[in-house]
């Protein structure tokens, strides 16, 4: 029976190590986005030919999403009326046909809003954002 308890404890003590590590390897990365997302706020967007001329005006988002993404899809509609509602011209990226793309603005996870106006970049969202906060962003 001591032994039993032994094995469960070291058990237990290694899962508990991984699921330390994975949290603060999560907490990094989110240090490292929040660095470089307020970094690139200011700069000229990346790209500015082809479908991307129409962001050098007025307010703009660049939208990285990928169709098999759950937060991608919740997040569709608030795209949608922002485009309809508030005026902003959105190009969407799709991060499986264009990964080149998604690394020159430096996403690292889908859904990414990149907040343009004017040919700068303004804000970058990771994840999933309310229509609220983007319009918060815009009005800076």
């Amino acid at each position: 029976m001591d032994t039993l308890i032994r094995i469960f404890y070291y058990v237990a003590r290694f899962f508990f190590f991984i699921a330390f590590i994975y949290l603060v390897s999560i907490i990094l990365l989110r240090i490292y986005w929040n660095f470089k997302s307020k970094k690139m706020q200011g700069q000229q967007l990346p790209s500015l030919e082809g479908e991307f001329s129409r962001l050098s005006k007025g307010k703009g988002a660049v939208y990285f999403f990928s169709p098999t993404c759950k937060p991608c899809k919740e997040m569709e509609p608030t795209i949608k009326k922002l485009v309809k509602y508030a005026k902003i011209k959105v190009v969407r990226v799709d991060v499986n046909e264009k990964p080149e793309l998604a690394r020159k603005f430096g996403v690292l996870a889908t859904p990414s809003v990149v907040l343009t106006r004017d040919g700068k970049i303004v804000k970058i969202f990771l994840g999933p954002a309310t229509e609220g906060d983007i319009r918060k962003a815009l009005e800076l």
